[in-house]
C-alpha cells in the first residue's frame, strides 16, 4: 500500500481529501493501473516546488473558498450522497468542475511528459446480436470516417470464437490478468466458449450476475425519499458480502468482487439492462483495468412493461406478470449508440489514444468496421476470411509489442 505525506494531504484542495483516502483505503482492491496512476500523481504533486504546487491549486481554492463545503476533516474518508448533493447545489459548482479538469489535465501532461514506457498497442471487439432489423448500408456511418469498412465471405458468426482467440492469446502475457483479456456480455455464451482457450480472461455476464443485481435492487427499492435514506441505503450495500451472490470463481476475487459493487453503486443502467451493462462496465474497465483486449457483446433486450419502466430500480420481471417481449428494433438503437460509447472512451484515456483498433461487426453480418490506425495497405480488395481479419490485428498488435 502506498502512503501520502501528511502535509502534502494538508495542502490539497478541501474537496481532494476525502476522495483520495478512500481510494488509499482501497488500495489492495485497485487494479495494477489504477494503483500506478495515483503512485504517479502522488508522486509528480510531491516532486514539485511549492511555488508551482500553490499555483497548481491556487484557482480552484480560490473557488471552494466561495461554496458552502461540508467540514471535512483530514481523516475523511469518503463523499456522502448529501455530501455530494451540497456540493452541486453549489452555484460555483460549473466553476469548481472545471477547475477540477484544469487541474487534471496539467498532472496528466506532467506525467505523461516524464514517461518512457511506450503504450502497448489494444483492441476493443463490439459485437452485436443476430436477429436485429439491420438498416441499409453500414451500420456506424458516423465512425465511417475513422477506418475502413471490409467484407467478409461469411457472416461474422462463422468463425468468431478463433478470431476472439486468436487476439486473446495475443495480449501480453506478462501483464496482469486484469490488463489483458475483459469480456463483457449480456448472456454468458461468450464467456464460456472463451474461457477454455485463452489465460488471463476476465468475464462479467449480466445473466450470469442475475443473484448480485436482484440483492441489490431489493435494497435500493427501499430507499425513502430522502437523502440520508439514499445514504443508509448504499451504506449497507457497500458492506453486502457478494461471495455467495457472484459464486465461487467471482466470489474469490477481492479485486473484481469490489469492481463488480461499484459498477451496481454507479448507476447508469447496468443494474436493469444488459446493454447498458456491457457499456458501462467496459468503460470502467477501460478506465480502471487498461485491458489490452475488450469484448463488448451486446444483445437483445425485452420491451419496458407499463407501470414499470419508469421506475429507476424497478425488477419488471417481478413488477408486472406480462410475458417478456423482445424487443429489436430497440435493441439496435440502445446497441449501435452504446458501441460508439465504447469506442469514443478510448479517446479520452491517454492509454488508448492513438493505440487502439475497433472491430464492430454483428454475429449474422458480413461487414465489418475496423476503426483506429491500421494501415491502409495490406487488405485484398475484395471480401476476405476472418481468420484474415485476425491475422493482420495480430500483426499489427505484434509491430507494436
Amino acid at each position: 500500500m502506498t502512503t501520502i505525506d501528511k502535509e502534502l494531504l494538508k495542502r490539497l484542495p478541501r474537496t481532494f481529501v476525502p476522495s483520495l483516502n478512500e481510494q488509499l483505503d482501497k488500495w489492495d482492491l485497485l487494479f495494477p493501473a489504477e494503483q500506478r496512476t495515483l503512485q504517479n500523481q502522488l508522486d509528480y504533486l510531491a516532486g514539485l516546488a511549492p511555488g508551482d504546487f500553490d499555483g497548481l491549486f491556487r484557482a480552484m481554492k480560490d473557488v471552494e473558498a466561495k461554496m458552502q463545503l461540508p467540514a471535512w476533516e483530514a481523516s475523511s474518508r469518503r463523499i456522502s450522497i448529501s455530501e455530494t448533493s451540497l456540493l452541486v447545489r453549489s452555484p460555483f459548482y460549473p466553476q469548481w468542475r472545471s477547475e477540477v479538469e484544469k487541474v487534471f489535465a496539467r498532472i496528466d501532461e506532467g506525467i505523461e511528459a516524464r514517461k518512457s514506457r511506450k503504450p502497448r498497442r489494444s483492441v476493443v471487439v463490439c459485437l452485436l446480436p443476430a436477429g436485429l432489423p439491420l438498416p441499409a448500408g453500414i451500420p456506424w456511418p458516423r465512425l465511417a470516417q475513422a477506418g475502413r469498412t471490409l467484407s467478409l465471405r461469411a457472416a461474422f458468426s462463422d468463425g468468431a470464437e478463433q478470431f476472439l482467440l486468436a487476439l486473446a492469446r495475443q495480449t501480453d502475457s506478462a501483464a496482469d490478468p486484469a490488463e489483458r483479456t475483459w469480456v463483457f456480455e449480456t448472456g454468458d455464451a461468450l464467456s464460456r466458449t472463451l474461457a477454455s482457450g485463452a489465460d488471463g480472461l476476465t468475464p462479467l455476464s449480466f445473466e450470469s450476475l442475475g443473484p448480485a443485481r436482484k440483492a441489490f435492487l431489493q435494497r435500493l427499492n427501499v430507499i425513502k425519499k430522502d437523502l440520508h435514506s439514499a445514504d443508509q441505503a448504499y451504506d449497507d450495500l457497500r458492506h453486502l458480502d457478494l461471495a455467495s451472490l457472484l459464486g465461487k470463481g467471482l466470489g474469490r476475487d477481492l479485486r473484481l468482487s469490489s469492481f463488480i459493487r461499484d459498477l451496481f453503486l454507479s448507476g447508469n443502467g447496468a443494474l436493469l439492462f444488459g446493454n447498458a451493462f456491457v457499456e458501462w462496465g467496459s468503460s470502467e474497465a477501460m478506465r480502471r483495468a487498461q485491458p489490452q483486449l475488450l469484448i463488448c457483446s451486446f444483445g437483445i433486450r425485452h420491451k419496458l412493461k407499463p407501470f414499470s419502466s419508469v421506475a429507476v430500480f424497478e425488477d419488471q420481471g417481478r413488477a408486472s406478470p406480462a410475458p417478456e417481449q423482445d424487443d429489436a428494433p430497440s435493441s439496435l438503437i440502445d446497441a449501435q449508440i452504446l458501441a460508439e460509447y465504447v469506442y469514443l472512451t478510448t479517446s479520452r484515456l491517454p492509454s488508448y489514444v492513438e493505440q487502439t483498433l475497433g472491430v464492430f461487426a454483428i454475429e449474422d453480418s458480413s461487414t465489418v468496421q475496423v476503426l483506429g490506425p491500421l494501415p491502409s495497405t495490406g487488405w485484398p480488395s475484395g471480401p476476405l476470411a476472418l481468420a484474415e481479419l485476425g491475422t493482420g490485428i495480430v500483426r499489427w498488435m505484434e509491430e507494436g509489442a
